[in-house]
């Protein structure tokens, strides 16, 4: 054989690897393609006026489980290929992570979470006032933690909107991504095999149920937190791997100032978040996983200064029944229970599904640690990080949510244990080990859709139930009385501080009958008090009937019977009607006579 043909032989057994591994490189884009347009190109199908109680899931047709067997069967697929990269493997949770948080805006067109609104509500005032006031009535907490909202009332300005609602549905989406983005780089802290990471932020999308990621200060702050922790982990770790950077001392003072940055945010932004930021930063000096050891004590001073001073009007009334609930573990996980007597089947299901999910999340963490203990690996810092948060449940209820609040934080090292018993760093491209990742996910799929959307019916709005409220807030005067059926509806997000808002469902359940029993009657006498109030309305939308059927917070007819016993009443007239909401006010706001 001559030399010239024994080059090329060489050559094509040199150039036939490569590009089999090309081949089976866009064999798994054409396939997270496909996946992704048949999700998005499904969506236009969703009816969401036929959702149940069991929120999204019970409208999403056959093709859009397809799409999602479709990515994790690619995902499984990329796994066992040997020559899958590790851009092409972060590819799959980043690409779920964003059909799964845009679908909400796209099938919505507007925020979701009635708390999304009230948001909004505090950057329009800022907006309009140029300053905040920790002694208004409503909503007085968010005037005394306020960076989110000036930082927004600022971003309106230079973009030129009218309004955060211009925007704030998106949020969800790109604070959801930029959370996993963080994930994937904190995960590196604690192993370099590409596929272990992968199979993390994967699990990181299917267990992030807790709907914490939308336009709101958990949201950025769960962010904030996040980063502060992949700094101090991959740059500042208790003992230097070999593998860890060699920075320089500008960048080191560089990234030093950005987490002192970022710490002072959190602690001006939220409540909840700095305590949880300051347990774990107390419990990784402890167990030396950082060089930073001064940390705990900078965030000690700056959090003690804002509650004690920049906090104090909110504080001074509030501190007392906050410190009443420290060391009642029980009272705190009980109250993040639904009332199952009173709820409805859907809703039910929906709650335990939800919790079932979130144990076996936790079991399969359980499980992972053990895996690596035997392995003989220490991840200190990530069982830190997998468990100092629940140690909030000893301190507060917050607001009846600090069980699901603990879990979301837990959430980057149980992601990471999880990872560990489903692909343990250093496992090689196995078949079967893929295999087992895309089982295991098909199951966590649909759980995770029950657990993440299974409020949804009364979780998003409709066109008509905005138009409604804008009606509200474009023609009530100051000083008006606006009775909801309950607060879940988009309210509060435009001149909020200038009325008095009395929710039905949170009166007293005796309160709550003799409404039911007499409507007319009732609200009469409610809305009939000019001397505190200029004008009085009542606003009954879906959402609210949806919410409190759900829930059975409200018992026989709820609130429709209230509707119709006003339909049927001359002493109550309709100002305002439309397929899902309807607005009420007295016959004599009118200028007709007293019934």
């Amino acid at each position: 054989m001559s030399a010239t043909v024994k080059s090329e032989v060489r050559s094509q057994t040199r150039e036939e690897p490569a590009r089999r591994v090309r081949t089976e490189w866009v064999s798994s884009l054409v396939e997270l393609g496909v996946a992704s347009s048949l999700w998005v190109l499904t969506l236009s199908r969703v009816d969401v006026r036929a959702m149940t109680d069991l929120g999204l899931v019970s409208v999403l047709p056959w093709t859009a489980w397809a799409a999602l067997a479709l990515m994790a069967f690619s995902f499984a697929r990329a796994l066992g290929r040997r020559t899958s990269p590790g851009w092409l493997l972060t590819g799959y949770p980043l690409a779920l992570c964003a059909l799964v948080f845009s679908t909400p805006p796209i099938l919505y067109g507007v925020p979701r979470y009635s708390w999304a609104w009230k948001h909004a509500g505090i950057v329009d005032f800022i907006d309009r006032t140029g300053a905040v006031d920790p002694q208004v009535d409503v909503l007085s907490v968010y005037h005394s933690w306020p960076g989110f909202f000036a930082a927004n009332a600022m971003l309106s300005d230079l973009a030129g909107f009218d309004t955060s609602l211009s925007y704030a549905a998106w949020a969800e989406p790109l604070l959801n991504l930029l959370a996993l983005a963080a994930v994937l780089a904190l995960i590196r802290a604690f192993t370099t095999d590409a596929r272990t990471i992968a199979v993390g932020g994967w699990l990181f999308v299917l267990g992030n149920w807790v709907g914490q990621g939308y336009f709101s200060p958990q949201g950025i702050n769960y962010v904030w937190y996040l980063i502060v922790l992949t700094v101090l982990l991959r740059w500042f770790p208790g003992r230097p791997a070999p593998s860890a950077p060699d920075l320089g001392a500008a960048r080191r003072v560089g990234l030093c100032a950005v987490v002192l940055l970022l710490l002072v945010s959190i602690v001006s932004t939220h409540q909840l978040t700095p305590v949880i930021t300051l347990l774990v930063l107390v419990a990784l000096v402890v167990l030396r996983q950082t060089s930073l050891r001064s940390l705990p004590f900078f965030m000690v001073v700056v959090l003690g200064a804002w509650v004690l001073y920049v906090a104090e009007p909110f504080t001074r009334t509030e501190l007392r029944e906050a410190l009443s609930e420290v060391g009642t573990v029980g009272s705190n996980l009980e109250s993040t229970l639904i009332g199952y007597g009173t709820a409805s089947a859907g809703q039910v299901l929906v709650s335990l599904s939800t919790r079932v999910f979130t144990l076996v999340f936790c079991l399969m963490a359980a499980l992972g640690l053990l895996t690596s203990l035997r392995s003989g690996r220490r991840d200190r810092a990530a069982l830190v990080l997998a468990v100092v948060p629940f140690l909030m449940v000893g301190f507060s209820t917050y607001g009846n949510e600090v069980l699901f609040r603990a879990y979301l934080f837990a959430m980057p090292g149980l992601a990471f244990f999880a990872a560990c018993l489903l692909w343990p760093p250093g496992t090689p491209a196995v078949r079967r080990r893929a295999a087992l990742v895309g089982v295991v996910t098909v199951p966590l799929m649909v759980g995770s859709g029950l657990a993440q959307f299974g409020n949804d019916r009364q979780y998003h709005f409709s066109p008509e139930e905005v138009a409604a409220a804008e009606f509200v807030y474009d023609n009530a005067p100051p000083d008006s009385l606006l009775i909801e059926g309950s607060r879940n509806y988009p309210s509060q997000f435009r001149n909020y501080e200038r009325f008095t808002y009395v929710p039905i469902n949170r009166e007293d359940p005796e309160d709550i009958q003799r409404i039911l029993d007499d409507p007319e009657r009732v609200m009469t006498r409610w809305m009939s008090d000019t001397d505190t109030y200029r004008a009085s309305y009542l606003i009954i939308t879906r959402s609210q009937v949806d919410a409190t059927t759900a829930l059975g917070e409200i018992p026989g007819d709820g609130l429709l019977g209230i509707e119709a016993a006003l339909r049927s009443s001359p002493g109550f007239r309709v100002v305002f009607e439309n397929r899902d909401a309807t607005v009420f006010e007295l016959a004599t706001a009118a200028g007709g006579e007293a019934p």
